[in-house]
């Protein structure tokens, strides 16, 4: 026995200087070197049946390997450990015969030896049933060990597993406590967020090209302070802005209020010059919560504007006249507007059958065209304005021809045209 430990302490040194003769980073080396450590080991925890499982799969999955010598030798020593001295013969008979040359041979066993010469002698060499029996029970024990092992980290690994999962699960469940606290909050907020918008209306009409103002008082009803987006709903055109009350220069876009606060202001507008009179139009504004973008309060009006509504007419006193007819046209101009028509220019053309005779006690210039052109200062609310012109129907003129003249109506002071089809008269024969 003292013998054979010699020679195992032996092939510990030869492996030693195997291993650190390796060369770094060769896989295959590793890979059988790694095998082979494994069933060393297993040896000296006297598992001699899982040292020889694992020897045959290194030289099964390594049959060249350079630790193949040792390999036979750990595989004889092993299964003569294990009560197969068969197998232990043929594992030294075939490490001789592989390694004649080794200096290993000299560490062989003389009892390996022995039943190596006996086994080439055709003697057939019975089992150590004691031996055997004794490394069954090792390599049955380990194999509990090992699943008891196995099994212990299993349970380690489930109860990781559901400490996990019950961290995760209160994670979760804080998490959707925050969530909840979170909407609520939100929701209390939302609801505390109340304004009062008041946008005052005068009832007056504004007039054409003049600026308008709407006072309008926004005041936060809620608890807390709060923070506005302001907009306007007004057409283009109107230029509108919100001010504060007595400063229309500073154009606000953002308002907050403090709980209670109201703030005082006005739309500032400027009333196309192109409305006609009595037009209304929508305009109003909205608060939008900075905080919650889909709360909001709005407030509308209708403003409306105040214009001079001009029209013209221009008629022969008779609706039937002949060719050669001398007679007179009434041109006429009426304001029907809420504003008084000022600066006014009126053109009128007759019609090609009629010639100008005259305008007494008015005056006009004649273009070389043959438009009149009168001028009129200023024409009251509900009143009209009259100018009488002679004219003739020409000799030439075709029975049943209608005579429609056109009237151009230039208001200087809003720089706005119109343009009128006079009355028709008929032409009969006489």
């Amino acid at each position: 026995m003292i013998y054979f430990i010699k020679n195992s302490i032996k092939i510990l040194l030869l492996l030693a200087i195997i291993f650190t003769s390796f060369v770094p980073g060769n896989a295959s080396e590793i890979e059988d070197s790694t095998i082979f450590v494994e069933a060393f080991n297993a040896y000296q925890q006297k598992d001699y049946l899982l040292a020889v499982e694992k020897c045959d799969q290194l030289n099964q999955i390594f049959p060249d390997s350079p630790l193949r010598d040792v390999t036979l030798l750990l595989i004889s020593r092993a299964s003569l450990k294990s009560g197969d001295n068969e197998r232990a013969a043929k594992a030294v008979i075939m490490f001789s015969n592989e390694f004649p040359e080794s200096n290993l041979r000299t560490s062989v066993e003389d009892e390996l030896k022995v039943l190596a010469s006996r086994h080439q002698k055709g003697e057939i060499l019975t089992s150590d049933n004691t031996l055997q029996t004794a490394a069954r029970k090792v390599r049955s024990d380990k194999l509990a060990q090992e699943r008891i092992a196995k099994e212990k980290l299993e349970m380690e690994r489930a109860a990781k597993i559901r400490a996990e999962q019950e961290r995760l699960a209160r994670i979760k469940q804080e998490e959707e406590r925050r969530e909840k606290e979170r909407l609520m909050a939100e929701k209390l907020a939302r609801e505390s967020i109340k304004v009062s918008i008041i946008l005052r209306e005068d009832g007056l009409p504004v007039s054409v090209g003049s600026t308008g103002a709407l006072p309008i008082e926004i005041s936060n009803k809620g608890k807390n302070s709060e923070d506005f987006l302001l907009t306007l709903t007004a057409a283009k055109e109107y230029d509108a802005i919100l001010t504060r009350a007595n400063q229309t220069e500073e154009k606000i876009t953002r308002l907050k209020l403090a709980a209670g606060e109201t703030f005082k202001g006005a739309v500032i507008f400027r009333m196309p010059v192109d409305m006609v009179d009595g037009h209304r139009s929508v305009m109003g504004i909205k608060a939008i919560s900075s905080k919650f973008g889909d709360i909001s309060f709005q407030k509308e009006t209708v403003i409306i504007s105040a214009a001079p509504l001009v029209r013209a007419d221009a008629k022969l006193v008779k609706q039937k006249v002949t060719p050669g007819e001398k007679l007179r046209c009434r041109l006429t101009v009426l304001n029907v507007g809420s504003l008084p028509a000022q600066q006014l220019t009126i053109r009128l053309q007759l019609p090609p059958q009629v010639d100008f005779l005259g305008a007494p006690d008015v005056p006009f210039i004649q273009e070389p065209n043959g438009a009149l052109v009168f001028k009129i200062n200023q024409i009251e609310i509900g009143k009209l304005a009259e100018m009488y012109l002679d004219v003739k129907v020409r000799e030439d003129s075709i029975v049943g021809q209608k005579l429609r003249g056109q009237i151009e109506v230039i208001n200087g002071s809003l720089q706005k045209r119109d343009i009128f089809t006079a009355s028709s008269s008929i032409i009969t024969g006489k």
